[in-house]
Parts: structure tokens; C-alpha cells; sequence
């Protein structure tokens, strides 16, 4: 539903940007007037009200992305621009097309959002066959595996494109308190259960994930570190 928003955002905008040219002063000047707002936000915003038509909004959306320009900061901004315009009174097909650039700004933020962190999942998924909790025990100075790993991760994250380290640090970061919430479920069930043979399934799935546990504590560590 919200790709399909943001489409017809992109699409209602063709009609809105001509003649919108010379009210664009106007939301540069109270968009600057906005202390949340940073210069460098507010320069990008205005330079999407230029777009000829929904088609070149969604392309500079797209380009603004793939150069990395395009951040939470400038979502939030693009929202705070839009509610100063609307509380300012200023003419209504403005604060529509305003409305237009962040809700484009947005879908495509939460899309390259997901995207990145499929990657970073993928990643970390695949990093994991490498090594085992039993390699963690030996220590990383010596033991092979972890050197391979290491290596894997250096290559990665110096490859264009790659993954990330802080990406791959945030992801497993967020991982560990939802794996703790897991946890305690399993371990109610585990008290729950008067099933010996059940128990036990309980038991060998707690421990399994107590392994994998330490994996991605050793994988957040070492990208914070590198």
C-alpha cells in the first residue's frame, strides 16, 4: 500500500509542479527559518520542488539515494517542512506537493532501509557457516577459522557496495534483545512443559541458541572494531 502511495504521490506531483516555481523562495525562507532543519536538508528538498513532473521527482528521489545523501535526517526534515507549511497557511497545491517529496522521500528511505539490512542479514547468515562457538572458545589469535571470518569481513566492507560495518554492527545490535525475548519464551514453555522427551527438545534448542548467541556477539564486536 505504500509503494502504491507513493506512486500516486509521485503522479499527483506532475500536475502540481508547474508554475510552482515561484513559490519555491517562500518554502526555502520558512524552511530556513526552522531551527531542526539543517541549510544542507533544506537545499535538497527545494531542489526536488524543481522537478518538472512526478517521473523526475521519483529519478532524483532514486539518484539521491544511490549516493548515500538520502538519510532519516532528510526524511524527518521533509516532514517538518510540510507541517510549518500547512500551520503558515501557504497555498494549498504547495503544501501538496511538499507532501509529495516526503512521502517519495520516505518510501524510498524504508525501501533502501530494507534492503540494506536483507544484505546485512545475508551477510551475517553466511559468515556464520564459517565458524563455530567452539572456535570463539579457542580464541581468535590462533584459531583459523575466526582469521578467515576476519578476512571475509575486512574484504566486505571494503568492497563498493558491500555491506557495511556500522550497518552490520547496527543489525546484530538489534538482534540480540529480540533473541532475549525469544528466550524467555522458550524457557516459560520449557517450565511449562511436563514432557520429559519435550524438555529436552527444549533444552538442546536453548543451548543451540546460546552458540549462535555468542556467533553474533563475536561478529557486532568485531565490526564495531574494525
Amino acid at each position: 500500500h505504500r509503494a502504491a502511495r507513493a506512486t500516486r504521490g509521485a503522479c499527483d506531483a506532475t500536475k502540481r509542479c508547474t508554475g510552482i516555481g515561484a513559490r519555491r523562495a517562500a518554502v526555502r525562507a520558512r524552511a530556513s527559518s526552522i531551527d531542526d532543519v539543517p541549510p544542507e536538508d533544506v537545499a535538497l528538498i527545494v531542489e526536488l520542488l524543481d522537478s518538472e513532473n512526478g517521473e523526475e521527482l521519483k529519478e532524483k528521489v532514486d539518484l539521491i539515494a544511490k549516493n548515500g545523501l538520502l538519510t532519516s535526517g532528510v526524511v524527518e526534515a521533509a516532514r517538518v517542512i510540510v507541517e510549518a507549511n500547512k500551520e503558515a497557511g501557504q497555498e494549498a497545491d504547495v503544501v501538496e506537493l511538499l507532501t509529495d517529496v516526503y512521502e517519495t522521500l520516505k518510501y524510498k528511505f524504508e525501501e533502501t532501509a530494507a534492503l540494506v539490512m536483507k544484505g546485512a542479514l545475508n551477510f551475517a547468515q553466511e559468515l556464520m557457516k564459517y565458524f563455530t562457538a567452539e572456535d570463539l572458545e579457542e580464541g581468535s589469535g590462533t584459531n583459523v577459522a575466526l582469521a578467515k571470518v576476519q578476512l571475509m569481513m575486512r574484504e566486505e566492507f571494503e568492497r563498493e557496495g558491500g555491506v557495511s560495518k556500522a550497518m552490520l554492527a547496527k543489525y546484530l545490535d538489534e538482534v540480540l534483545p529480540v533473541m532475549d525475548q525469544q528466550d524467555a519464551r522458550i524457557q516459560e514453555q520449557l517450565m511449562e512443559s511436563m514432557d520429559t522427551e519435550a524438555a529436552a527438545k527444549v533444552v538442546q534448542i536453548m543451548m543451540q541458541r546460546t552458540k549462535e548467541r555468542m556467533q553474533i556477539e563475536f561478529l557486532r564486536d568485531t565490526a564495531s572494531r574494525m
